[in-house]
């Protein structure tokens, strides 16, 4: 798998950051169920780590975009107000 460098993504307004953070949680089940099939249940510590270090990783994502939205619209509010 090879991964699209940051530089290289270009903005989209087909989809917002929910839709895409429940997209990518689904997938990870996904992964997560199919890699229990393959190694066991419970798995085993690296695979189960990294996929906690993956979710980790989406949810601080999440609270990062939440914190630019909510910066964004008090800066909106606020050039409102001035003008």
């Amino acid at each position: 798998m090879k991964i699209k460098k940051y530089q290289n993504i270009t903005p989209s307004n087909r989809t917002n950051f929910a839709m895409v953070y429940h997209h990518a949680g689904r997938t990870l089940t996904q992964i997560e169920t199919i890699l229990k099939r393959a190694y066991g249940n419970p798995l085993p510590v690296r695979t189960r780590d990294r996929l906690n270090r993956l979710r980790f990783k989406l949810e601080q994502m999440v609270a990062r975009y939440k914190q630019c939205e909510t910066d964004l619209k008090l800066e909106y509010k606020n050039r409102k107000n001035k003008s």
